[in-house]
């Protein structure tokens, strides 16, 4: 039986409620099928989050098939996961530091073509750290992302259930099923 690290009770285990993702920096990725505790004396929580790496590029794989163009919290998840300082990034956009800051902090939009390329860095980069991310057929795929030009005003919950990911991502996860997220 886990314990609490603050007070030492024996902690009550949560099944079947859904959880707020907020650790990945953004705030509409939902998690079902995961081990939540919770301190009946004090009131502390936890979580049990396990294969991280594959619910991220679950979390990549939606937000860069997502038809909208990225927003700031967005561009910063997948900068984040492509291992890139915002800096680095900026250089890598041809761009200057501070309007690629302002993408990330939600004070101006991302043009098209920059959101785009965004998208196709961090599919290259899932696809060299982690293999069998694209499938064989990768230049149509990442040609055809497509991007609405007018950011949606709300964005839809991502939600994912501990079946796509803690069973392995055998799959290239970039492929025809990406334009049914």
């Amino acid at each position: 039986m886990e314990k609490c690290l603050h007070c030492d009770t024996a902690l009550e285990v949560i099944k079947d409620r859904t959880y707020r993702y907020k650790e990945s920096g953004l705030d509409f990725v939902y998690l079902s099928g995961v081990l939540q505790y919770r301190c009946p004396k004090c009131g502390e929580t936890s979580v049990e989050i396990p294969r991280v790496n594959d619910l991220h590029l679950l979390i990549g794989k939606a937000l860069v098939c997502n038809k909208g163009l990225l927003a700031g919290d967005e561009v910063r998840f997948l900068r984040k996961e492509i291992g890139m300082k915002g800096k680095e990034m900026a250089a890598a956009l041809s761009m200057e530091p501070e309007t690629y800051s302002r993408w990330e902090n939600g004070k101006r939009g991302v043009a098209p073509c920059h959101d785009k390329s965004l998208r196709m860095m961090y599919v290259m980069s899932a696809s060299e750290k982690f293999g069998k991310v694209l499938s064989r057929d990768s230049i149509s795929i990442l040609s055809t992302i497509a991007i609405d030009k007018v950011p949606k005003k709300t964005r839809g919950k991502i939600k994912i259930s501990s079946v796509e990911w803690l069973h392995g991502l055998d799959e290239p996860i970039f492929g025809e099923a990406c334009y049914a997220v």
